[in-house]
């Protein structure tokens, strides 16, 4: 069968980045969670297509253009609560007797939304666990193809459907044990020499993850859109309160060398770790840096602060090829740290900086305002003095929003903290859509504003960012970056 994964181009404004899932494109990254479940159809012997339109440059009357004419027997799409409303405009214009597979976070959180006919499909947490089972169910009941293992749709954990005008919601599935025997996704179905990043030294770049979840207990995280699906399946199967998350998978030391070496043949010069935490145990981590060493990437990681304490294992990260490690620091009020379960102390986020700069890694700092009740005016202020006087030259700013699935939504909600319900109006870097009493949704948008201008339009910020450009595409992305977050 031909399979196509569809990520349509933007009707107008700047296209939600899906890997993520939380926030826009700055600069387009590789979806492993499409090339995963892409590649699992590839080696089944599938026909597949992956069609990343915002990186073709395609307009959204050429993709309208390319629908008309396509011949596709199922069509999938990865969607994130940022571009549910333009998916669902967009596969209007497909063939309309076409099968389509949901899957991301969206979907999992609302299926009942994406079930609008009875040949559409949703796979709710990690896609890769059924996908094939799925596509098997369809082409048998659409093509009558003899496939004796071939289980019905009716019986496939983790999927939810339509029969007769009613959702069925089948028992899930939980999530995949061993990622150890998960194919390595297939790059070369991408136009992967399209993709750069300006944070990492070479390009193409790619996008690579060596573990699943992150296990801290803070209350309004959403983390890639891989593991939210998988967090969201989790808590739809786990009534239990205290089980709010699945456990954390990873993978073999060896099993990601293996990866590394099949993206340093391909020409990829760099890589984005896009791991929730990246360091997993001391051992582990001193092997796998070996290995990004030996093979000869740069890459760039997410971390806990808590995790890169130990001068060792900052210095391995040095060695290995690491050139910048983002981290959620949030707020720089312990009070604040401590109410939303960041279980981390101020003290080690400064710690963990230091030793980052000592070793030539460039630390950039997330703050996300508005996670607590316990956010007032001084607190932003003073989380945003204490983010001027560091020698970091990377900084993204928030407001914190009401994810689906997160016990802030819950309380938000019980509270009336939410101006807007629905999350895919958000736009966490630009606009707030919660409220205290004490700290209206106008003040917490104008501050978000405001600390991108007060950090970035420092000369001495400007000229080091100016100065660290390699390449000439790459002053095109940084100025773009900084229109859109300043204006």
């Amino acid at each position: 069968m031909k399979i196509t994964f569809i990520t349509p181009p933007t009707i107008k404004g700047r296209a939600a980045e899906r890997l993520f899932g939380c926030t826009y494109q700055v600069y387009p990254q590789p979806n492993l969670v499409v090339l995963y479940t892409a590649t699992i159809l590839k080696n089944k012997g599938h026909e597949v297509v992956i069609r990343d339109m915002p990186v073709e440059g395609l307009s959204f009357n050429e993709y309208i253009a390319w629908a008309k004419q396509d011949n596709s027997d199922i069509y999938c799409f990865h969607t994130v609560p940022l571009c549910a409303e333009l998916d669902l405009k967009a596969v209007k214009y497909l063939n309309q007797e076409k099968s389509v597979i949901w899957f991301g976070p969206r979907p999992t959180s609302d299926p009942k939304e994406f079930l609008v006919k009875e040949n559409y499909y949703v796979i709710r947490g990690e896609a890769e666990a059924v996908i094939s089972k799925v596509v098997d169910a369809i082409d048998k009941k659409i093509n009558n193809t003899p496939n004796d293992d071939c289980m019905p749709i009716e019986q496939i954990p983790g999927l939810s459907h339509k029969k007769e005008n009613q959702i069925i919601t089948n028992v899930g599935f939980g999530y995949i044990k061993d990622i150890n025997k998960l194919p390595t996704p297939d790059r070369s179905l991408i136009h992967y020499k399209k993709y750069t990043n300006p944070k990492l030294p070479g390009a193409p770049y790619t996008t690579m993850l060596t573990s699943r979840q992150c296990n801290a207990k803070c209350w309004y995280c959403v983390p890639n859109s891989l593991s939210y699906a998988r967090e969201l399946e989790w808590k739809r199967c786990n009534k239990n309160p205290e089980c709010i998350k699945p456990p954390v998978t990873i993978r073999d030391p060896e099993n990601i060398r293996k990866e590394l070496e099949e993206i340093k043949a391909l020409g990829i010069k760099a890589i984005s770790v896009i791991d929730d935490q990246f360091v997993w145990g001391k051992e582990r981590h001193l092997e796998v840096c070996r290995h990004f060493k030996e093979v000869g990437l740069p890459f760039g990681i997410l971390a806990r602060n808590d995790r890169l304490v130990d001068e060792e294992m900052v210095k391995a990260l040095a060695d290995a090829g690491c050139v910048y490690v983002d981290f959620g620091v949030e707020s720089f009020s312990q009070e604040i740290l401590d109410d939303v379960g960041k279980e981390i102390k101020v003290e080690t986020i400064e710690k963990s900086i230091d030793l980052l700069i000592k070793y030539g890694i460039e630390p950039k700092l997330n703050i996300l305002y508005g996670a607590s009740p316990l956010e007032t005016k001084e607190t932003l202020k003073e989380t945003l003095d204490r983010v001027l006087k560091l020698n970091i030259d990377l900084a993204q700013f928030a407001v914190c929003s009401p994810f689906p699935g997160t016990r802030f939504r819950e309380k938000a909600l019980q509270e009336g903290w939410v101006v807007e319900k629905d999350v895919g109006k958000a736009d966490p870097s630009k606009k707030s859509i919660i409220q205290y009493p004490h700290l209206s949704s106008e003040y917490l948008t104008k501050w978000v504003k405001h600390s991108y201008r007060k950090f970035y339009f420092r000369p001495k910020i400007i000229a080091k960012r100016v100065a660290a450009i390699k390449r000439p595409g790459d002053t095109i992305v940084y100025l773009k970056g900084l229109w859109q977050l300043t204006k």
